[in-house]
């Protein structure tokens, strides 16, 4: 079994590392997304920088990842459901923390709702919600963030797994929190770029 999880783990990982924001704005933006606007090398960042075409591109490459880390990890364990969600919980892992961009990536919300597209697809949609409704209602894309991986143990507990993927999920929703520190900052100084600002951008 423990050979197991660390197939898993090491899937979800490998497969949370390819940073599509980071090679979209190299590629064609000729420069690192980590060195422009919040330093994210996420969806929302390439979206207020380069626009919204690059931000839905990179925003689907993410949740990708993470919805085929799942699928994979069922194919390879169809009898143990814990790993496929550990799979995916490594994806955003490797989102977050590339190991060859020195663990600087993003903040791991595209690849959280892929995560859930591939554990049950019609729940896919129900974060979708958590990252839309909240981010809308606020004009902050960080409040649907927050809301998604809130809801991530709720999903673990509501799905029937076992206690410590509860706990695993809690504490990533805890290490999000602690990400988006910067975030929380810039919008108690009222710096922090509002939705409603990158609507209005004709890229």
């Amino acid at each position: 079994m423990t050979s197991q999880i660390l197939i898993a783990l090491l899937l979800g990982y490998l497969l949370g590392c390819i940073q599509s924001a980071y090679l979209v704005s190299t590629v064609f933006g000729k420069i690192d997304i980590r060195e422009h606007g919040t330093g994210n090398a996420g969806a929302s960042n390439i979206t207020t920088i380069m626009g919204w075409k690059y931000g839905v591109a990179v925003a689907f490459i993410d949740a990708l990842k993470g919805a085929v880390a799942v699928w994979v990890a069922k194919v390879i364990f169809p009898d143990v459901p814990s790993l496929a969600f550990l799979a995916g919980i490594a994806a955003i892992l490797g989102h977050i923390f590339p190991f060859y961009l020195k663990f600087r990536g993003g903040k791991g919300v595209a690849t959280l709702v892929g995560m859930v597209f591939g554990l049950k697809f019609g729940l896919g949609f129900v974060f979708i919600g958590l990252v839309l409704i909240p981010g809308l209602l606020a004009d902050y894309i960080v409040a649907g963030s927050f809301a998604a991986f809130i809801g991530l143990p709720v999903l673990a507990w509501l799905m029937g797994y076992e206690s410590y993927l509860i706990v695993v999920s809690a504490l990533m929703t805890v290490l999000i929190f602690y990400l988006h520190r910067g975030n929380i900052q810039r919008i108690l100084a009222n710096k922090e770029t509002k939705i409603s600002d990158v609507l209005k951008k004709k890229k």
